[in-house]
């Protein structure tokens, strides 16, 4: 009895997972490109919103979208500068400032559905966006490169994300290397 009540949860706890992570996935996928929902996104939404799931993904932390393979684990990039054939990356000395340092990483990752936008036109708001973001890696860039000795007159820093192999690229001889794909990157001179 144990081993069938034990299966039936199994395949429960992993159908809620499947679930949440499919419709996650699918708001993200029409939020992205800017789609119109249709009538079952709309109930599947009402679905795994509904307050059984709600404190059951509480609880099991499924709700997160991060459960095993999970189908809607974000991306995160890094910024890197690069001077007198030296690259570093910037570092802090406080828990509070790797944190804001980890929400402007993720404002770069939103960033990219302004960036590329598919079937949308820019507005006025994606640019005063997009002028801050600069605004806010410049000096996140300026403060890192504070003590370091630069002996060019300018420095090359970037935000870059990971691109890495497909598993089914893998599964066919290929390496397991990455790439560094720019996701924006500027040229700014140090003042002697």
């Amino acid at each position: 009895m144990k081993k069938l009540f034990l299966v039936i949860f199994l395949f429960l706890h992993v159908g809620i997972l499947i679930i949440n992570n499919s419709v996650m996935t699918r708001e993200t996928y029409v939020d992205f490109f800017d789609q119109k929902s249709n009538y079952f996104d709309f109930i599947c939404g009402e679905i795994i919103r509904h307050p059984f799931f709600q404190i059951y993904g509480k609880y099991t932390g499924i709700e997160t979208g991060y459960g095993f393979f999970g189908f809607n684990v974000r991306s995160t990039g890094f910024v890197i500068n690069e001077y007198c054939g030296k690259t570093s990356n910037p570092e802090f000395n406080s828990l509070e400032a790797e944190n804001r340092y980890g929400s402007l990483r993720s404002l770069y990752i939103d960033y990219l559905k302004y960036q590329f936008p598919e079937n949308r036109k820019t507005n006025q708001v994606d640019g005063m966006l997009e002028d801050y973001l600069d605004l806010v890696l410049k000096n996140v860039s300026a403060f890192s490169m504070r003590g370091k000795v630069v002996d060019c007159d300018s420095v090359l820093t970037g935000y870059y994300i990971l691109e890495v192999p497909k598993l089914v690229d893998l599964k066919n001889g290929a390496e397991l290397n990455y790439e560094l794909l720019p996701v924006k990157k500027f040229v700014y001179a140090i003042g002697k």
